[in-house]
């Protein structure tokens, strides 16, 4: 897989996970274009989980996370349950006009527990 998004386990579940903790702007751009690819590649749908405790956000970044939005719009890949950690208030603010639904957390742990709680609702259905 690449360097900065991977497929893990959790519970017995399957999620995408971006690890962008700690990135500077160029390393983030790009960790973004390889979740871009793998959510293109894979077309499933999938549960995503994002870390970007500590990682700089700039204009330029939340481009990019526009960009990544509307290409799985655009190739009609129905949007999954996001779960992404360590934004501070004014970054949620920002990302929650960008985002597709994502929901923020303060912790790896508490974004995977609710990732599986979304599956299992998306199992049901």
């Amino acid at each position: 897989m690449g360097k900065y998004v991977e497929w893990i386990e959790h519970k017995g579940v399957r999620i995408l996970f971006l690890n962008g903790k700690g990135l500077a702007e160029a390393e983030n751009f790009e960790a973004q274009e390889e979740l871009k690819q793998e959510l293109l590649r894979d077309r499933s749908s999938p549960l995503v989980l994002v870390d970007l405790s500590d990682t700089v956000m700039t204009q330029r970044t939340s481009g990019k996370s526009k960009e990544v939005a509307a290409a799985t719009k655009a190739e009609g890949i129905p949007d999954g349950p996001s779960a992404i950690v360590g934004l501070n208030r004014l970054q949620k603010a920002v990302a929650q006009l960008f985002g597709r639904g994502a929901r923020y957390f303060d912790n790896l742990d508490q974004a995977k527990e609710w990732l599986v709680k979304e599956e299992k609702k998306r199992q049901k259905s």
